[in-house]
């Protein structure tokens, strides 16, 4: 399985790299490919309805994410929602999700944010047809090690384990439904 991994936090390093890296490789483990992309090295053009489809890096990145047969999304969450650059991404390349099986990780100054998400997800199972994990993983920071790295024994971890293999079963159920629609 190929799966496409999302880091849409637009400043290189950082927890959300963390994250997307630790993905990537649990679903290593599990013999699929995993592509980690990030934002910050894309310079994709902010959604104008019009022009922004016909930019060759919205072009490029539509490709690459239609090849995929899951996404997992690794977003920062400012403001109790998602970055701007996670909207931005549906927006420039939302078709290219429809059908797939889609993973969350989300990284939050705090917990009091933990709802977030679910606007984003109803949008992504509405607008997409998308088949999302309801089992999301939001990190705090209290959840990393001083060094942003992920104590590998914790909990966070074992939920991204966990995600990693249960994307692969979304994957092929969203190949069957896909399918029926045919």
């Amino acid at each position: 399985m190929n799966v496409a991994i999302l880091n849409t936090n637009l400043a290189p390093g950082g927890k959300a790299a963390t994250l997307a890296e630790v993905v990537a490789g649990l679903l290593g483990q599990g013999e699929h490919e995993a592509t980690v992309y990030s934002l910050a090295e894309w310079d994709l053009p902010a959604c104008d309805g019009i022009t922004c489809y016909k930019h060759e890096k919205t072009i490029a990145l539509t490709a690459e994410l239609a090849k995929a047969d899951a996404l997992v999304l690794v977003s920062p969450v400012y403001n109790y929602d998602l970055n701007a650059a996670a909207k931005n991404l549906i927006e420039l390349t939302g078709y290219s999700w429809k059908g797939k099986a889609i993973g969350l990780v989300c990284t939050a100054g705090a917990e009091k944010s933990y709802l977030s998400p679910l606007g984003f997800m109803n949008s992504l199972a509405t607008d997409y047809r998308c088949l999302v994990s309801p089992r999301y993983v939001y990190v705090s920071r209290a959840d990393f090690n001083p060094d942003n790295s992920l104590p590998v024994d914790g909990d966070i971890h074992r939920r991204l384990a966990f995600l990693a293999k249960e994307l692969p079963i979304l994957a092929e159920a969203a190949a069957r439904i896909a399918a029926m629609e045919r």
